[in-house]
């Protein structure tokens, strides 16, 4: 008698033990299932670029000749302004070495590009108005800035997915290449109240350079609704020259 009530009070603990189980599996399950969705919440890209150009108005289009003051999380402020805009085949007609750009692999020997791209290049004159930023050097009493590096075409900047961008393959004023495993590169120093005169290069597929104008972006850094834009080309591919 004593054996048969031992044996039933077991079985009715193994029964608990494994509703308990069975519980605790779907109470994990459930667990995972809330995570996976969080995880897989997309965030959908909602810039769009400007229409036109404006001067009253923040959310406009630059050109040629124009200043962009570019205010950063601090209200620390950065202009720069389009000098040039030059679409080339071979890097020798403008008079640029091979070594100093960060990616070579497009460029032959003779400093040709290769055919399914162009190098376009605009000249920009950068000023810093009061910007600090984070690492400022003291010793040099100058502010470390980052070049602004990214163009893109319409179709990229606005994909919900994107923005895809370009970065920049060429930069006059880089750190040397080896410098923090070429991390640095687009790095430079630059005091308050300085300016300087730089050349940035990017190398562009051909096809979308005759099909849609290129822009060029400035606070890449910061959030893509934040973005500023200067338009390098046409629709034809041509420079956009105001003059």
């Amino acid at each position: 008698m004593h054996l048969k009530r031992n044996t039933t009070m077991l079985s009715f603990f193994l029964v608990i033990i494994l509703l308990s189980a069975c519980s605790y599996r779907e109470f994990e399950d459930s667990l995972k299932d809330t995570f996976n969705k969080d995880d897989e919440e997309e965030i959908v890209n909602t810039v769009t670029l400007p229409e036109t150009a404006s001067d009253s108005e923040d959310n406009s289009l630059y050109s040629i000749g124009d200043t962009i003051s570019f205010t950063y999380a601090d209200n620390e402020t950065v202009e720069y302004t389009l000098q040039q805009v030059i679409i080339s085949d071979n890097i020798n007609d403008l008079g640029l070495d091979k070594a100093d750009f960060y990616d070579q692999s497009l460029i032959e020997d003779d400093g040709t590009v290769d055919g399914a791209h162009q190098l376009v290049t605009i000249d920009v004159r950068i000023i810093n108005k009061d910007y600090r930023g984070f690492n400022f050097d003291v010793e040099q009493d100058k502010a470390s800035l980052y070049i602004e590096l990214a163009v893109g075409f319409k179709n990229g900047i606005e994909d919900p997915d994107g923005p895809f961008l370009l970065h920049a393959s060429f930069f006059s004023d880089h750190s040397p290449l080896d410098q923090n495993q070429g991390q640095d590169y687009y790095k430079f120093l630059l005091g308050i109240g300085e300016e300087i005169d730089v050349t940035v290069g990017w190398f562009v597929p051909t096809d979308l350079l005759e099909e849609e104008p290129l822009y060029y972006i400035i606070g890449y850094e910061g959030h893509a609704e934040d973005f500023q834009y200067f338009q390098l080309t046409l629709l034809d591919g041509e420079m956009n020259d105001d003059d």
